[in-house]
């Protein structure tokens, strides 16, 4: 298994944002919510955007160690979404959104990440 995360897996492109949230179908897993939306790119299956606002949490550094919490989660479990976009064939753009008003731990976060992931798969089955 490959458990690099690089930036190919991020979503970087202001077009492809601006798409993602205008026209893109809205989950909601706590203490996630997720904006996905179906993509054109070529290389990885998906292509992530995470958002801690800042209206949830003040202060920055609790904000970045969130998304490094995130990051990291999505990281570990990136082998659960991959392998079931190559099976159905198709690739994705989504924003992985914090919504929570307080801390999390790592494992609280990776857990509710691993919930959240198979929650996008099951909407993907659904909608194929």
């Amino acid at each position: 298994m490959d458990f690099k995360f690089g930036k190919e897996y991020k979503l970087c492109s202001k077009k492809y944002i601006d798409t993602l949230f205008a026209d893109g179908k809205k989950l909601r897993q706590f203490p996630f919510s997720m904006v996905v939306i179906s993509a054109e790119h070529d290389s990885p299956p998906f292509k992530v955007l995470i958002v801690v606002p800042k209206k949830n949490i003040r202060k920055a550094h609790d904000r970045n160690y969130l998304k490094r919490c995130m990051r990291e989660s999505i990281r570990k479990n990136k082998h659960i979404l991959e392998s079931a976009l190559n099976e159905m064939n198709k690739k994705i753009n989504f924003a992985f959104i914090y919504t929570q008003r307080e801390m999390s731990d790592f494992h609280q976060v990776e857990k509710s990440t691993e919930k959240a992931l198979k929650k996008l798969i099951l909407e993907l089955h659904e909608n194929e």
